[in-house]
């Protein structure tokens, strides 16, 4: 990075990746980007002259879930940071286009922006993570709910409620949302809970043979859910889950 100081501020070149959450049009050439960066966390950006040749490029790169590399000039006190350079990290195939992948990383941006304040430090292992959720969907085109199911428990890890596994392996096992647990269930069998032992003990690429039906699915979510309201305060059920509807019945 590099510094740059006058009498009245200081202000320096600074370069991350970072993950486009969400952009805005600001007046009438203008667009305001929140990132997701690895380097410092979630950040606002001024993208300006967008209307231009140079800025519709620009454009392009500002797309909910582009992964991209920044060059922004920060400033002290300043809510907005001016964007300098900007490139491509990874270019997405399918993702930004494919109705069912559109759907699934729009509502885990939205469980980002609802579990990462503005804040918060930066976390590049939560970034990795998150990265990595992106590329897989946009490479995969089966078991993309599976994988979706995954990044939504596994995510806790990265928050600080990552459940445990207390059940011993048990046949019959229930997951106690309250305390953040699977534990033994001497009495009864719950479908859910055996189903979401077995993502908790999955990785990216074996959470796709897990097989469930459509009422599964949607007890599934409504659980993982329930789960981040009980343990994250404001916590609010993503707006897409209405998409999730229509895409999967």
């Amino acid at each position: 990075y590099t510094f740059y100081i006058t009498p009245y501020l200081w202000w320096m070149l600074l370069r991350s990746e970072g993950i486009v959450l969400r952009t805005i049009r600001h007046q009438d050439n203008n667009l305001i980007a929140t990132v997701f960066t690895r380097d410092y966390g979630r950040m606002g950006f001024m993208v300006r002259g967008y209307r231009s040749a140079r800025g519709a490029k620009n454009h392009s790169y500002f797309q909910p879930l582009s992964i991209v590399e920044i060059v922004f000039q920060q400033k002290e006190n300043r809510d907005l940071q001016s964007v300098r350079e900007t490139r491509h990290a990874n270019i997405l195939s399918t993702i930004q286009t494919d109705p069912v992948k559109l759907s699934l990383g729009l509502a885990m941006l939205e469980v980002l922006k609802d579990t990462v304040r503005e804040e918060a430090a930066a976390s590049p292992e939560l970034y990795d993570f998150f990265k990595r959720f992106i590329l897989t969907i946009d490479q995969q085109n089966k078991g993309l709910i599976q994988i979706f199911v995954f990044t939504l428990l596994h995510l806790t890890r990265h928050l600080g409620f990552m459940p445990s596994d207390q059940s011993d392996n048990s046949p019959a096992v229930h997951f106690d949302v309250q305390n953040g647990r699977f534990i033994a269930e001497a009495h009864q069998r719950e479908p859910i809970s055996l189903l979401l032992r077995r993502f908790l003990h999955a990785d990216f690429e074996s959470c796709t043979e897990i097989t469930f039906d459509q009422e599964q699915k949607r007890h599934l979510l409504t659980t993982l859910f329930g789960y981040y309201q009980s343990h994250i305060d404001g916590f609010n059920y993503p707006q897409t889950l209405r998409v999730f509807g229509e895409v999967f019945g």
